[in-house]
């Protein structure tokens, strides 16, 4: 029986990769999860986008949702440093679609509240999957996703301000909650035959000249949306816009 089309491009690329490269990335996907995500609706500046993918980066997320507005969801390639390489993106068209897709895959859904009744962030349910909800700049996460949700959070503030950033938000919280889950055992790792397939694409994505190299292998590159673990979104969840502000 061949060896998985994943195993054979990690063996076909390997010497295209440094050694210090190779275990920096392998590093990375065991630290990766799915069992926290990120929903962001109808975020509007780039510059906040971008950021909330870093951060999602650096916690250790595999993927964020995003449910964009009339405007799309812009990403600055300054401010997001090649973040958004490192992470599956999906776009729904809808709140309803989008928690649906969720709850089918056994997560609980917590929208970001300001007002109103909401549990403080530490004491979120962290032995389930869990799915954060942040809204737009100025008006937040909408009345109709807050309704849907399983149950509204805030981060505990004791000054005078009554709201966060968007992005400053998403990274208080993504680090309560991957610090807890961690913590207290409930940070489900990749399965290894995603870690294997994750592996191949982002060896893909580090070799410049990876596709004439496979291609002379009689191989074709596993891009993102292949392999039995990816989710395809049907179109591309954000876009990229160069920036030149300091």
């Amino acid at each position: 029986m061949p060896e998985p089309l994943p195993r054979r491009i990690v063996q076909a690329l390997a010497p295209y990769v440094s050694e210090a490269r190779q275990a920096r990335l392998r590093a990375v996907i065991e630290a990766r999860s799915r069992s926290v995500t990120l929903v962001l609706e109808e975020v509007v500046n780039d510059h906040n986008g971008a950021a909330i993918l870093r951060t999602a980066d650096a916690f250790g997320l595999m993927e964020v949702h995003v449910i964009p507005g009339p405007a799309g969801f812009r990403v600055s390639r300054k401010v997001a440093q090649g973040s958004q390489k490192w992470l599956d993106a999906h776009r729904h068209e809808s709140v309803d679609v989008c928690y649906d897709d969720l709850r089918e895959r056994g997560f609980e859904i917590w929208a970001s509240a300001v007002h109103g009744e909401a549990r403080p962030l530490e004491q979120l349910p962290m032995d389930r999957p869990l799915a954060l909800v942040f809204g737009n700049e100025h008006d937040g996460v909408s009345p109709e996703a807050i309704a849907a949700a399983d149950g509204r959070f805030h981060v505990p503030m004791y000054g005078f301000v009554e709201s966060l950033n968007v992005s400053v938000a998403a990274a208080l919280s993504l680090a309560e909650v991957t610090r807890a889950r961690r913590k207290g055992g409930h940070w489900t790792p990749l399965g290894e035959e995603e870690k294997e397939e994750l592996l191949a694409r982002w060896f893909t994505q580090s070799v410049r000249a990876a596709e004439p190299l496979l291609a002379r292998e009689g191989l074709s590159p596993l891009a993102s949306g292949v392999g039995s673990h990816a989710r395809p979104s049907k179109d591309a969840a954000f876009e990229m816009v160069e920036d030149d502000r300091p």
